[in-house]
């Protein structure tokens, strides 16, 4: 930048030349400014996978949001280290992922790309799709989808069921965990998480869970290698869910 400002200053009569100097510095001006904002992302060393409580959104609805707390872990390198911290503090950790300069600049280009205007985190992208499901204002599902740490889209179709039991068109005895992606047309997809998911159901005596049929297969690996007592209910579209809720409910 500096050999450019120089080559400004000394060819600043030549028109042509003065341009490509001028040019490269606005270039090198944009580069300088996306690295140096990864500046901010260097100490992050890990994330980690935690527990966080179900919640259910829709009072004696049954239907109970699940999710994994996300923690970034900033300036230590050691893995027992960040084991020892969550075991001294009595958080139970279920996975630990070490970041990389790849995952760094990822995170930052994602983050320029969404300031720009070019595409939406998924949370945004679940609560259209929700409330294109549902086709009302609900102020609980409202007030959830606007809460600013959240991340992720597999609320959906815990946000779906519970709005379909405060609209009356389903009723639910049994607590239930779930986990889900929902498209406007009710199409369930894949989530992640799925280990620690079945784990949270478990610890809280959920007798069941329902899941996306794409994650059958890990959650019954799962399920199998921790020995869980858990029923899997795997579904690829949110009728599926209603239909097994209203048989478990002998509806």
């Amino acid at each position: 930048m500096i050999i450019a400002a120089i080559a400004l200053i000394i060819f600043r009569k030549d028109k042509l030349k003065s341009l490509i100097a001028f040019l490269v510095i606005v270039v090198l001006s944009l580069f300088f400014g996306y690295e140096s904002l990864l500046l901010d992302y260097e100490s992050n060393t890990y994330i980690a996978e935690v527990y966080r409580e179900p919640e259910e959104i829709i009072q004696n609805s049954g239907i109970y949001i699940l999710a994994i707390g996300l923690s970034d872990i900033h300036y230590v390198d050691e893995e027992k280290m960040v084991r020892d911290i969550y075991e001294r503090d009595g958080i139970q950790l279920f996975d630990l992922y070490k970041i990389k300069n790849r995952d760094r600049y990822n995170s930052k280009s994602k983050e320029i790309i969404h300031f720009l205007g070019f595409g939406k985190e998924q949370f945004h992208v679940m609560g259209e799709n929700v409330k294109g499901f549902i086709r009302e204002d609900i102020k609980v599902i409202n007030d959830f989808l606007n809460r600013d740490n959240l991340r992720g889209d597999s609320a959906g179709l815990a946000l779906g069921l519970s709005a379909m039991v405060h609209q009356s068109s389903l009723h639910n005895r049994i607590p239930l965990g779930v986990t889900g992606t929902l498209e406007p047309n009710g199409d369930v997809n894949q989530v992640g998480g799925i280990a620690g998911k079945m784990m949270i159901s478990e610890q809280n005596g959920f007798p069941y869970i329902i899941v996306p049929y794409a994650n059958r297969e890990e959650a019954e690996t799962v399920k199998a290698r921790e020995n869980l007592a858990i029923e899997i209910l795997p579904v690829h579209h949110i009728d599926e869910a209603v239909m097994a809720i209203k048989e478990l409910n002998d509806q």
